[in-house]
């Protein structure tokens, strides 16, 4: 008998991890606030009445700080601590006040291998993150496909962030997605090794993965990155030159090679695909897996952030995919029906492949597919 939860079930038995604004009932809570914004906290009780604040705890913590509040006409007074204690106190709420996006995530990764995985979230300032227009028929029109994928994920964490994917996608509410308890791209059982021979598909300017990855090949191994933007080719290319064993390739990976024409944006450059793409564009060169691979002894691992492309690029790389059957970091986030056609894809080129899936951040970014063959 299988096992496994059904993708249905487990997509209607999800809890929202992340919630937005508070209910009545909530009772007894342990507030995070940044110590900047402590002098909301009385506004947060006022606003919350039924309320009562146990312990306010500091994600930027210095040293204690002594906070005066009143509640029902009575004055008290509260003395900050910082989160070590946090899975001391089972008996309250946790809920975070006007939190950063960057902190929460970060927060979010430590607490989920203590097992805290509910964070309520209020008095947000500007409006909240992690929301984005819904799409509600994603799961109908995609089900057979979805279920064909979900199927393949090796672990049930995997398959519950696979559905909780899904749940966002159909809600526009990433608060559903569990945060895992380590970095993109930085699984702690798949990703590049020492001696390993990696290619490295999307860089921007923005180098400490790179730095990670040629730290974790070490001088006996050898990356090879690719970033089609010809400045943000060189603005990296000085910040990795410490490091002999990466080699920086101002090129993008794609299906085919040859030119094309890209939007040049900081953290998100893209193939442009119509006219209205027009502005902040320049000409870029495309390679393919597969022609970089023929200059290579082996290739151990793959990861891939292009914003996009990553099915187009993987298609590039057949061959070497099935001769190598490289471990595998694959974005699955900057389109809905990468969640699908991508692990499909690679089990028809690998069908050994074990699946894992893991996300790493408040909003709808950083869904990441790990594999390993």
């Amino acid at each position: 008998m299988n096992s496994k939860m059904s993708l249905s079930r487990h997509l209607n038995s999800l809890p929202l991890l992340r919630p937005w604004g508070l209910p009545r009932s909530l009772g007894h809570v342990s507030v995070l606030i940044m110590k900047e914004h402590l002098s909301y906290l009385q506004a947060f009780q006022n606003a919350n009445p039924a309320i009562t604040i146990e312990h306010v705890m500091l994600p930027d913590f210095d040293k204690p700080e002594t906070v005066s509040l009143s509640k029902d006409g009575k004055d008290f007074s509260l003395v900050t601590t910082n989160l070590d204690q946090i899975s001391n106190h089972p008996e309250t709420e946790k809920v975070f006040v006007f939190p950063p996006e960057w902190i929460l995530a970060m927060l979010c990764q430590k607490f989920a291998s203590l097992g805290i995985n509910i964070i309520w979230l209020d008095g947000y300032w500007p409006a909240p993150f992690g929301k984005r227009p819904p799409q509600p028929d994603f799961y109908q029109k995609n089900a057979r496909l979805l279920h064909t994928a979900y199927g393949f994920m090796e672990t049930d964490q995997d398959r519950t962030t696979f559905a909780a994917r899904i749940k966002a996608i159909l809600t526009g509410n990433a608060g559903w997605l569990p945060i895992a308890p380590f970095p993109e791209y930085h699984h702690p059982r798949i990703g590049p090794e020492t001696g390993d021979i990696m290619i490295d598909g999307g860089i921007s300017d923005m180098v400490g993965a790179q730095v990670q990855f040629a730290k974790a090949v070490g001088p006996t191994g050898m990356v090879h990155g690719f970033e089609p933007i010809g400045w943000m080719a060189e603005k990296a290319r000085t910040q990795l030159a410490p490091f002999a064993q990466y080699h920086l390739h101002c090129a993008g990976l794609g299906e085919t090679s040859g030119e094309v024409r890209f939007a040049s944006l900081r953290d998100s450059s893209h193939i442009c695909v119509n006219s209205s793409d027009d502005q902040n564009t320049e000409i870029c060169q495309l390679t393919t897996i597969d022609e970089i691979a023929q200059n290579l002894a082996k290739v151990d691992c793959i990861k891939l952030d292009v914003e996009g492309s990553e099915l187009a690029a993987l298609k590039g790389g057949i061959e070497t995919i099935k001769k190598f059957r490289p471990k595998l970091v694959i974005c699955l986030y900057h389109k809905p029906e990468d969640l699908f056609e991508i692990p499909i894809y690679l089990k028809s080129l690998v069908p050994e492949y074990k699946m894992h899936l893991a996300h790493s951040s408040c909003g709808f970014t950083d869904t990441i597919l790990y594999a390993k063959a």
